[in-house]
């Protein structure tokens, strides 16, 4: 997704124009020139090894021994600097820097593939168009704005929504302080074309929690607009006016009418106070463009509110993953809002409060099939 200005960061230049990714294919591989501006590339090779099988490599790496001064390379970083100045290509600099090595053409041919690569990611920059997944994003965040998300890695992300058994038609409630990661995940999931699914955002305070990732996934309009915000508050007060047998949706309707009128008569104050000053040019309401899509997500009307709170529905699955709210207290809370049976599933960076949480509702009786897992995730270098 591209600003007004459509630049970006991109390694060590600070604005990128992304006009040439525009229209372009998902998967499309770009190099970063000394200007800062993109041009096509063949595919990255970085991460592929095509190195020659062992037996038809009778090389070795143990007489050599690669200084820490660099004595070994003949080129000096002036030599470098004064390459990149006359505007040598990445990989041509690369190659450069294989033909002055010393001790290069003596390696194997997995070590000199494992050097290419080491220079190629010091020399070269290199992008590929991807197309913005929830697994993609929370990558991207985890390495460059963990705060954002609060430390969460998308295997925990790929637990959580495995755990809550989110799918097409389901209609989950999402507590999350990930900066909306969580809630578009989910939306990713139910929000499907055709389907009926609701996935609600519920919020402890008065104000919502921050929800900016959703509008960086790029989804669909059925998933985002299935995406509403509700204050726990509200939610728990429509359940109990419910059980205490009043009809919340009378409440509900006459909130909404009341709502509307007011927004009606603020709308009429400002026509007639556009009149009175004779500004015929100003329009009341703006035209949008085709394709214009709302920044803010949409706060759940009092019959939505009345609805996702009615006992005979309750929702399908809950999902916690706000480190600011104790998992125990959270869970009692928002427990009985789901479905009989509904699975649930509570994320913190920290074992321990999750541990009290399973204690206590493993004593009081309260859920069956607990289970502490913690996610491990390992990065292995492995030959074809």
């Amino acid at each position: 997704m591209t600003t007004e200005r459509r630049t970006a960061c991109v390694g060590k230049h600070r604005e990128v124009s992304l006009e040439p990714l525009l229209g372009q294919p998902f998967g499309s591989c770009y190099e970063v020139n000394q200007d800062g501006i993109l041009y096509p590339a063949e595919r990255d090779p970085i991460g592929e090894w095509h190195a020659a099988k062992p037996e038809d490599d009778h090389r070795s790496n143990k007489e050599i021994f690669d200084r820490k001064d660099a004595s070994a390379q003949g080129l000096s970083h002036d030599d470098i600097a004064r390459l990149k100045k006359q505007g040598v290509a990445g990989d041509e600099l690369v190659q450069k820097l294989c033909e002055n090595s010393a001790t290069f053409s003596d390696k194997t041919a997995f070590a000199q593939e494992k050097y290419v690569k080491k220079k190629m990611l010091k020399h070269l920059t290199r992008v590929r168009a991807r197309q913005p997944s929830a697994r993609a994003i929370c990558e991207a965040y985890f390495y460059k704005q963990p705060a954002t998300t609060n430390w969460m890695r998308y295997d925990a992300l790929g637990l959580l929504l495995l755990h809550a058994n989110l799918g097409a038609n389901a209609q989950p409630l999402v507590v999350e302080a990930c900066g909306g990661l969580v809630a578009a995940a989910a939306a990713e999931r139910v929000g499907a074309e055709g389907a009926s699914g609701r996935v609600c955002a519920g919020h402890a305070g008065p104000h919502c929690n921050s929800l900016d990732i959703i509008k960086l996934m790029n989804l669909s309009t059925a998933a985002r607009e299935c995406v509403v915000t509700a204050p726990l508050t509200a939610l728990l007060d429509a359940r109990a006016r419910w059980k205490r047998g009043e009809d919340v949706d009378v409440s509900a309707a006459a909130e909404e009418t009341a709502i509307a009128a007011a927004r009606e008569a603020a709308l009429e104050t400002k026509r007639a106070k556009m009149a009175a000053e004779g500004d015929q040019t100003q329009s009341l309401q703006k035209e949008r463009a085709e394709g214009w899509r709302p920044k803010r997500t949409a706060a759940a009307s009092p019959s939505v509110i009345a609805h996702l709170a009615r006992p005979s529905e309750g929702f399908t699955s809950l999902i916690l993953a706000s480190p600011a709210l104790e998992p125990l207290d959270a869970l009692r809370e928002c427990l009985p809002l789901c479905a009989p049976s509904a699975p649930f599933a509570a994320w913190c960076p920290f074992s321990q409060p999750l541990a009290d949480a399973l204690h206590a509702l493993r004593r009081d009786r309260l859920a069956v099939n607990l289970a502490l897992t913690e996610p491990w995730l390992r990065k292995h270098q492995g030959l074809p």
